[in-house]
């Protein structure tokens, strides 16, 4: 990051890695969650697609985070993101082998890089794709006012 304004720097650490750092603190409390407790009994979603979301999520802030934005496909980025998202998924697994009840899977890993690998496919299918080209032509004509 250049050197700048210190509030330019603050404010891009809180947009884009807030959303990031609120996100792993979510995972984090659901997996916190001892076998049948009432968190994870009214979580919405079974555990499968739990992990897909959740991790699709993570990963879809995380590219954000590391390309400054959505414009653009970065595959250093889409790499970072893959790399950092996997890597929290097998430490968050291994800490619920510290929960009551809950112990650590390696099919829920394989979940969660499904999770990752389809959000990064939707980024770049949504950055080359029609959605991309509508926003920038909107952008544009914007920016032509």
């Amino acid at each position: 990051m250049k050197r700048g304004n210190l509030n330019e720097q603050v404010l891009f650490l809180i947009s884009f890695w807030l959303p990031v750092a609120v996100q792993m603190g979510l995972i984090f409390y659901f997996s916190s969650q001892p076998s049948g407790s009432p968190a994870l009994e009214r979580f919405p979603l079974p555990a499968g697609p739990g992990h897909l979301g959740g991790y699709g999520l993570l990963a879809l802030l995380l590219y954000r985070a590391f390309n400054k934005g959505f414009l653009g496909w970065n595959l250093r980025a889409a790499g970072y993101t893959f790399l950092a998202a996997f890597i929290y998924g097998i430490t968050d697994e291994f800490h619920q082998t510290f929960v009551p009840g809950r112990q650590a899977s390696v099919s829920d890993v394989f979940i969660n890089a499904v999770g990752i690998a389809l959000a990064l496919v939707v980024i770049r299918f949504m950055i080359n794709g029609w959605f991309y080209r509508r926003c920038y032509n909107f952008s544009r004509k914007i920016s032509d006012l």
